[in-house]
């Protein structure tokens, strides 16, 4: 009775706030969007950024780069390269099926989001920006929450040239903590003579609009998808001259240098990617790696200008692996996995290549379940965010 009437009167002592935010912190996401339903307080902290970041910084067990393929659900392939409606696409997860130090694992379907996806996929933090109709998409995969940005005036789209380019890049500045959103705009005659470039810049947060910055360089079209490395975005373009440039848009000062790529990058040719390697850009040249099974790899090591270059050739036994593939087909990259893993697929894939830099070792990695013909891949980073969009 009197050990009955002791528990009766024990009080647990109350788990402080800063106890309580450090717990929440390490939970996942999918547990932590249904506890905003608990309190107006607890909503409140989930979305704020100063959670939304003790969340990506405390994560006890880093989770694998997920795999993301956008399918374009028609076999009109000009419309998906120009305006079409959100209900086209579809936006795959992939998941690996077996170990990754086997010689030939498979990926497979793993979640579908009607109505997501699109061409020019880039990831940044956990975060997905794409391109429907030329207006730019964000899509939370943690959250499932997903924001169109307002469309900008540009006086470029009234000009009567017939080619206009529009290019997206994702930013973010991680002394401020601000992300952007980086346009660029180019017209060109009907003799693909480079005329105007603009660039337009979107800063994502409530009350966020579109802003025109000054830019004084030759007009210049993106050729690649952009990195963003340290608060800077690094694109591949060329301009007027025909040569590939790197172009370095500062997030934060939003000032842009522009820097020479390597001569012996061949003019005009596709067979190349531009990644990171090592945290710095790169230029990966496989245009001779079906013939000769040799690639090219060029490193940024320096602002400047200056380009560290490495020779990379295909191992006997993996030659067979790149001599099996039509010559009527192209390889193309979609960036880097784990350990500077570069990612290569047929622009039709049914498998992708998983081509290990650091020690020169290739692996074939089929898809399952995957029959559209028009796709675009997206390698999402380790960081797995929360971040509420708005604005």
């Amino acid at each position: 009775m009197v050990n009955y009437l002791l528990r009766r009167r024990y009080v647990a002592p109350e788990i402080s706030f800063d106890l309580m935010i450090e717990i929440l912190s390490r939970l996942p996401a999918k547990s932590l969007m249904r506890f905003k339903c608990v309190s107006k307080l607890w909503c409140c902290l989930i979305r704020s950024r100063y959670f939304s970041n003790l969340f990506m910084v405390s994560l006890s067990q880093p989770r694998p780069l997920a795999l993301y393929m956008s399918l374009y659900m028609s076999l009109d392939l000009v419309r998906h390269y120009m305006c079409d409606s959100m209900e086209m696409y579809e936006l795959l997860s992939l998941r690996l099926m077996s170990s990754s130090s086997s010689a030939e694992s498979s990926l497979e379907p793993d979640l579908t989001f009607p109505g997501m996806g699109g061409y020019r996929m880039v990831s940044l933090r956990g975060l997905i920006l794409f391109t429907i109709c030329r207006k730019a998409c964000i899509y939370n995969p943690a959250t499932r929450q997903s924001l169109t940005l307002p469309a900008f005036k540009s006086n470029l789209f009234a000009q009567q040239e017939p080619y206009k380019h529009v290019h997206y890049f994702f930013g973010h500045d991680p002394v401020l903590d601000q992300y952007k959103i980086v346009c660029s705009v180019m017209i060109a005659s009907s003799f693909s003579e480079m005329l105007f470039s603009e660039f337009w810049v979107f800063l994502l947060e409530p009350g966020g609009f579109w802003k025109r910055t000054e830019y004084d360089a030759q007009a210049h079209l993106p050729t690649r998808q952009g990195l963003c490395i340290n608060g800077v975005i690094y694109y591949l373009a060329f301009n007027h001259t025909r040569r590939y440039h790197v172009y370095c848009f500062d997030v934060r000062s939003e000032d842009i240098r522009v820097i020479q790529a390597p001569h012996a990058v061949p003019q005009f040719c596709t067979s190349f990617g531009f990644i990171e390697h090592g945290g710095k850009p790169a230029i990966f040249d496989y245009s001779r790696i079906t013939e000769t099974g040799v690639s090219e790899l060029w490193v940024l090591e320096v602002d400047g200008g200056i380009w560290s270059r490495k020779s990379l050739v295909l191992k006997l036994c993996q030659k067979h692996l790149v001599d099996d593939i039509d010559h009527n087909k192209k390889l193309i990259v979609h960036g880097t996995g784990e350990n500077n893993e570069v990612i290569l697929a047929l622009t039709c894939p049914c498998y992708l290549f998983y081509y290990d830099l650091m020690k020169n070792d290739v692996r074939k990695v089929n898809i399952n379940r995957v029959t559209t013909p028009h796709v675009c891949i997206n390698v999402l980073d380790k960081c797995e965010s929360i971040m509420y969009l708005e604005i």
